[in-house]
């Protein structure tokens, strides 16, 4: 049977009630999932709010940290911030983040986050301490996951973290995101919202609250449901999440969580387009996205993406005894892609009317080329961590295992009829209907140890290191379109990442910190498209942290500052001398800057807060800024909560930057103000508990800034280089019901 018919069977689904079976067969194996203490038995992946005003900051650090962080709690997205935005949203408010900005509207299209001009894949993304992203690079579709609704708060870490933090991209950062955690009382909350552009949103949350009879156990459930016509012209979308979370106590001492969440969304989309240009913009408008002409190549009917992704997890936490504890997660990730889309890129709008049949000629009458894209993977992984309690100090050592299955292809056709376009280069015993056709895999392996020495009853010191194997394996029948042949590929990289971070605690309100780490980025499968793929000999790219910190909280001010200074090594780049280009480890980048953040408590529930950052990233070899790495970011926020009354006024400041890497194609800085109110109404009546309507207004001066460009000429800018610019002013009225 050919490759290409048994990867497209592999990718039929996924067998989910096979899930929990299949991740319990690895619950007691030596694997596991990084947590903040080992046996913390009630609040899984929470972080404490350490008093005073940092209940009210919206970014706040901790006394304990050891590197540059921001926490984020739901207090304040869920009043901030659309209610459906996703996390890129809730993590642009951090000092030294860019990006989190939805063409399409708040929530309403795929973001991403730069930190300190890290892009994303070069940071990690995890989920109750579990990382997840695409197999064949580690980048992250904010839409296909994790809705707001089910985030209790993020954590924005600006640095690899210690040896125990894990992720295929400990490099520039992470992103942590964490559930809500069950109730101990019964309660049903429905949550309604109605705003610009028809979106719509309607959820329900379910609380059992402590079983007594189960042995205290706890589940909660939420489902929603989310649709809207999209700021951009005919990109409409949908979604639907459900997601639980169970809780078992076993004895005093353990406690198991199963967790899975599942999520399925469609939308209208131009498969790859990276904007419009100015002259465009100025006859059919910066919102223009998809036509309603079905004889147009942009016709919103050829342009649709359908996907499903599953995420879940079995986690065992237990106290052994004798300052000993274990922490195991057992996790499977399973993500599909569908996309139709005609060929036509956006620049034109016009219709490539050229149909390619087998024989090599060319259609003469009106045909429309395009294409069907498909991208599924499974991940199956396990983190453990073993825990030993001394005098001197936590000695924490662990193993963090995962192995990926994927399948990747697009296949031409003409989307009059559904047939085979044949317009690839011809290469005997290949269709040349296709454009690539690969299954990949790869297992990870990374044990870890460190040891959280108490130096001092003020001081802790804590040393580490992380083994990184890495195997990675590429089984195509076709590589690429430029590399039209079947391949077989395997790859090993291997990498010893030393840490070594300081934390002394002033006194009771200050603490200072410092971090020296070391980052690996895993390689793309992208890196070996080349028809003299066999040439490319690449190492993992690394990255070696020093930085500083100081971090204040007393009762009505929280504050926190840190310089940072960042040397990326084994930069991948191609050699574009050579007739078949491939990759190589050469040059790199210094980031280095310095950020800082201030919440002031004013009193009778007004706060204000304020950060900033001064950042730099410089390519050594050329001393050019990297592309899309903003030189400064700001934020201001005015908070009030008191007598039932929640509003906020947000204002967020992303500095110059550059669409290239040659600094000839500047974004000038943009701006965005978004502001809500809130009533909290108790015990209104009707067996409601509560009542809380909240009116959200985004983008309130209503900026249409360019957020993104793409230059089309090396030479320079150009009439044909692309934009997209923020969505209009937009508002979103929510109606939430406890009971």
């Amino acid at each position: 049977m050919p490759q290409s018919i048994r990867s497209c069977k592999k990718q039929k689904g996924h067998a989910k009630p096979l899930v929990l079976a299949a991740v319990t067969l690895g619950l007691f194996s030596p694997l596991g999932v990084h947590a903040e203490t080992a046996t913390d038995l009630g609040t899984v992946g929470s972080q404490g709010s350490e008093g005073g005003v940092s209940a009210v900051a919206p970014s706040k650090s901790s006394l304990q940290a050891t590197q540059p962080q921001s926490v984020i709690d739901r207090t304040f997205f869920e009043d901030a911030k659309s209610p459906v935005s996703d996390y890129t949203a809730i993590a642009a408010i951090a000092p030294g983040v860019s990006g989190g900005i939805s063409t399409n509207g708040p929530g309403l299209s795929e973001a991403k986050n730069t930190i300190r001009g890290f892009k994303d894949g070069e940071y990690n993304i995890t989920y109750d301490d579990v990382p997840f992203g695409d197999t064949n690079g580690p980048t992250h579709h904010s839409t296909a996951y994790f809705p707001a609704s089910i985030i209790d708060h993020v954590n924005v870490e600006r640095g690899p973290g210690n040896a125990s933090n894990i992720g295929q991209a400990t490099f520039g950062g992470s992103v942590n995101l964490y559930s809500l955690v069950p109730s101990n009382d019964f309660g049903i909350s429905t949550f309604d919202s109605r705003g610009s552009w028809n979106t719509r949103l309607d959820g329900l949350t379910v609380n059992t609250g402590t079983i007594s009879d189960l042995g205290g156990s706890k589940l909660m459930v939420t489902y929603q449901d989310m649709s809207s016509d999209g700021y951009l012209t005919n990109s409409s979308l949908g979604s639907k999440n459900l997601t639980a979370k169970y809780e078992q106590p076993i004895g005093s001492k353990t406690l198991l969580t199963l967790f899975s969440s599942n999520n399925s969304n469609f939308y209208y989309q131009s498969d790859g387009s990276k904007g419009i240009t100015d002259a465009q913009a100025a006859i059919y408008g910066k919102n223009f996205g998809l036509s309603s002409d079905p004889t147009k190549a942009l016709y919103y009917g050829y342009g649709r993406v359908e996907k499903t992704t599953a995420f879940d997890y079995i986690r065992l936490q237990s106290d052994i005894g004798s300052g000993w504890g274990i922490d195991n997660t057992s996790y499977y990730v399973w993500y599909g892609n569908n996309t139709l889309s005609a060929d036509s890129a956006i620049p034109g709008f016009g219709l490539d009317s050229v149909v390619n049949t087998q024989g090599g000629s060319k259609s003469s009458a009106t045909q429309m080329p395009g294409y069907i894209k498909i991208n599924s993977y499974s991940i199956y992984g396990d983190v453990l961590k073993v825990t030993k309690q001394t005098d001197a100090g936590l000695f924490r050592i662990g193993l963090w295992f995962e192995t990926t299955d994927t399948f990747r292809s697009r296949y031409d056709y003409n989307l009059f009829g559904m047939t085979p376009n044949y317009k690839e280069k011809n290469v005997a015993g290949i269709g040349s209907n296709i454009l690539y056709d690969q299954g990949s895999s790869w297992k990870n392996y990374q044990p870890f140890a460190e040891f959280e020495w108490a130096a001092t009853d003020n001081l802790k010191v804590t040393p580490g290191i992380k083994l990184m194997k890495w195997q990675q394996t590429i089984d195509a029948a076709v590589l690429d379109k430029a590399a039209r042949q079947a391949a077989s590929i395997d790859n090993e990289y291997n990498a010893t990442l030393p840490f070594l971070t300081l934390n002394y605690k002033i006194d009771k309100t200050s603490s200072v910190y410092a971090q020296f780490a070391k980052g690996m980025l895993v390689p793309d499968i992208s890196y070996y498209y080349s028809p003299s793929y066999k040439k490319t000999d690449i190492t993992p790219q690394t990255s070696t942290n020093y930085q500083v910190g100081y971090v204040h909280k007393s009762s009505n001010i929280t504050f926190d500052a840190d310089l940072y200074y960042i040397d990326f090594a084994n930069k991948l780049t191609q050699d574009l001398t050579s007739v078949d280009p491939v990759y190589y480890n050469g040059g790199g980048v210094i980031y280095k800057g310095i950020e800082g953040q201030l919440a002031y408590a004013v009193g009778n529930g007004l706060s204000l807060y304020t950060n900033g950052s001064i950042n730099s990233a410089k390519n050594i070899d050329t001393g050019f800024v990297i592309a899309n790495a903003p030189q400064t970011t700001g934020a201001l926020a005015l908070l009030y909560n008191d007598s039932g009354i929640s509003s906020s006024l947000v204002y967020k400041y992303v500095g110059k930057q550059f669409a290239d890497a040659s600094e000839l194609l500047a974004i000038n800085p943009y701006t965005t103000l978004d502001y809500s109110v809130g009533y909290t109404f108790k015990s209104p009546g009707f067996g409601v508990k509560s009542m809380k309507v909240n009116l959200g207004v985004y983008n309130l001066l209503n900026h249409t800034d360019v957020i993104s460009a793409s230059m089309t000429a090396k030479t320079g800018p150009s009439a044909a280089d692309l934009f997209t610019w923020q969505p209009e002013r937009s508002f979103m009225a929510t109606l939430k019901l406890d009971f």
